[in-house]
């Protein structure tokens, strides 16, 4: 099946690979992918490595167009190679949520760091221009030092909206580091969030453009109506005449 035309996809509750199929026939116009990670069915099942590298894949081969992109993968050297590969490809891209989940149970302190450093590399490197707000999940952590120093290369960027759900960010070494990258207006805004707010931003987001939709057509209709009326009046004024 084919989607034409298809701008946005919101599923919950799915596995990465049917995913990817609707991605793969959406016909190259999606802006949207928004999914919750903590949802997709697969995670944490041995198919889960291969399902989400053929996410990555299928997103930057038939998404050239995406706006905002929830994604989910492990911390795997191929994994990151490929997700540098879709931020390179995906200019129009200005919303990440990122989540590092692995099958494998190893979710320690220094390999969330490991994971964090690694990432931080990624997206300074090869995140592109119009990315303005990034939405850490779980599966990594930044190093003061590594959080610093991926601040301080993201100067000559856009300014940048944080949202995490990791409450490390609230000790006062890291508050105060963000506050003076708040006051360089390199950060725009930084919240801390539940998981359930993380996620459900793509909802928001959804029923915002839906009000808006809503909106438009009320006062397309509206003027039309008033075009309508304002014919039938001449109408009546015409004949008055006759």
């Amino acid at each position: 099946m084919v989607y034409h035309e298809l701008e946005v996809v919101n599923i919950n509750f799915n596995q990465l690979n049917v995913i990817s199929n609707i991605i793969e026939n959406s016909g190259r116009y999606l802006k949207k992918i928004l999914l919750r990670p903590y949802e997709i069915v697969d995670l944490g099942f041995d198919d889960f490595n291969e399902n989400s590298l053929n996410f990555i894949c299928k997103v930057y081969e038939n998404c050239p167009s995406i706006e905002h992109l929830s994604i989910v993968f492990p911390p795997l050297k191929r994994h990151f190679t490929e997700f540098e590969k879709l931020l390179k490809i995906c200019q129009n891209l200005k919303s990440l949520l990122i989540v590092l989940s692995n099958t494998v149970d190893n979710e320690t302190h220094e390999n969330f760091l490991k994971n964090g450093e690694e990432l931080l590399k990624v997206l300074i490197s090869s995140g592109p221009i119009n990315l303005k707000e990034i939405r850490f999940g779980n599966g990594f952590r930044f190093s003061l030092g590594n959080w610093e120093e991926f601040l301080e290369k993201w100067r000559i960027r856009r300014a940048l909206s944080i949202f995490t759900v990791d409450r490390i960010y609230m000790r006062e070494d890291y508050t105060k580091l963000i506050n003076k990258y708040k006051g360089d207006g390199v950060i725009k805004s930084f919240e801390y969030l539940r998981h359930v707010d993380l996620d459900n931003y793509c909802i928001n987001d959804l029923l915002v453009e839906l009000a808006d939709y809503v909106v438009d057509i009320f006062n397309k209709l509206c003027c039309k109506l008033r075009t309508i009326v304002a014919e039938y009046n001449l109408v009546i004024l015409y004949s008055q005449f006759e």
